[in-house]
């Protein structure tokens, strides 16, 4: 109990993670639907064994610039938000690791 999981993940160079529970799965890319006239930050639909998911791209969330023609497509970690999921387009996922919640 004196420690969290964390899924790691990479946008841009940034290090960040989420706590391993609310990670549902991780896809590798996926082909998306476009949405007309949504907020720029949806990157479309993604169909994830007959469920629609909303894909967020997470560089556009943090005003980051996107990626170039060069890179590799996003990957997909695939969060639960309240009932729905919703996907977070990341650059790399990294290692799961198991840190001190007294020192967070």
């Amino acid at each position: 109990p004196d420690t969290e999981t964390i899924c790691t993940f990479t946008i841009d160079g940034l290090f960040l993670g989420l706590n391993v529970a609310e990670v549902h799965e991780v896809l590798l890319a996926q082909s998306l639907t476009p949405v007309p006239l949504a907020h720029p930050v949806v990157a479309g639909l993604i169909n994830m064994r007959g469920q629609i998911v909303s894909a967020v791209d997470l560089r556009r969330v943090l005003h980051l610039p996107p990626r170039s023609s060069e890179s590799q497509p996003p990957v997909n970690v695939i969060v639960r938000n309240g009932t729905e999921l919703v996907s977070l387009q990341v650059d790399r996922v990294g290692d799961v690791l198991e840190l001190d919640s007294n020192g967070l």
